[in-house]
């Protein structure tokens, strides 16, 4: 067998994509044909196979067999997505670290734009792209960024506070990140939490990127299916905000001194009652409270 790595050996692998997968002998081909007919060719792509009992890992090694790009595959028991993501970080060659699931697909310029985007100012911790809800019947749903004619780059911070109001949408599929912010602060998926951990991390992340890069083009497409968390509870009666407590992160921050007084107040005065009073719609209407934890 041809050993992929050997397709790239001494060239710079600038990014990695970290693909968790569970019995995803389904839908994982169609994800990794549109990454190998990405424009790019300085990446790779980091599979971590998190204890599947189908065929996934023999799919995986058919495609390392002829990939213009390194497939690399990881096994471990099955321990969930946010660990296999935090294998696939740890694990990575690239600068730069990109997430899909085993079903989401990326448009042919997907990388090459992401990439571009933090080339352009080397503050630049993290571009971020819109995308679509793409539907088994073949609808699709956009998710588009705002409109900033003339300013696509943010600091960090207005970018993350832009997250807390809801004025930006950041999916864990539509951004790349510097890896080195990452592991230097610590920013993994935390393991314990089983919703709103992509929220979380993404919090965190976007707190100690310098500056961030919004690509207003659609390059990547979030496949819902029968199985997916947005298809069993739709996000309009159960929003992504009603899946994680604001204090975490709260005392996040507080652990760092932080005293940016924008930020506080943000959280404050719009994060911590939105999440409540949410929540507490969640109870009264669905009854849904063991689902999303306790506060």
């Amino acid at each position: 067998m041809k050993n992929s790595s050997d397709n790239v050996r001494g060239n710079m692998i600038k990014t990695s994509v970290i693909i968790p997968a569970y019995n995803a002998e389904r839908t994982i081909s169609e994800t990794l044909r549109s990454l190998l007919a990405q424009t790019a060719r300085d990446f790779e792509i980091v599979i971590v196979d998190d204890g599947s009992t189908d065929k996934t890992p023999e799919i995986c090694r058919r495609f390392q067999e002829d990939s213009p790009v390194a497939i690399r595959l990881f096994t471990q028991r099955n321990k969930r997505q946010s660990a296999a993501r935090n294998l696939g970080i740890k694990k990575a060659e690239g600068g730069y670290v990109v997430f899909l699931d085993s079903d989401d697909l990326a448009e042919k310029e997907f990388i090459e734009k992401l990439v571009r985007a933090v080339g352009t100012d080397p503050e630049i911790d993290i571009s971020y792209c819109s995308y679509s809800l793409l539907y088994q019947d073949g609808r699709t749903k956009p998710r588009k960024l705002p409109s900033r004619p003339g300013k696509r780059t943010l600091p960090g911070r207005e970018a993350l506070i832009g997250l807390l109001e809801e004025n930006l949408e950041v999916w864990s599929g539509s951004a790349l990140y510097r890896r080195s912010v990452l592991v230097e602060n610590n920013v993994f998926y935390d393991e314990k939490m089983t919703m709103g951990q992509d929220i979380d991390f993404r919090w965190r992340a976007f707190y100690h990127a310098g500056k961030v890069y919004l690509e207003p083009d659609i390059l990547v497409h979030y496949v819902q299916h029968d199985l997916s968390v947005t298809r069993a509870f739709d996000p309009v009666r159960f929003p992504p905000s009603s899946w994680i407590d604001p204090a975490l992160f709260q005392r996040y921050i507080e652990d760092y001194n932080d005293e940016d007084e924008r930020l506080g107040y943000v959280l404050r005065n719009m994060v911590v009652p939105r999440f409540l009073l949410r929540r507490l719609r969640n109870y009264v209407f669905y009854g849904l409270n063991d689902f999303f934890g306790k506060p």
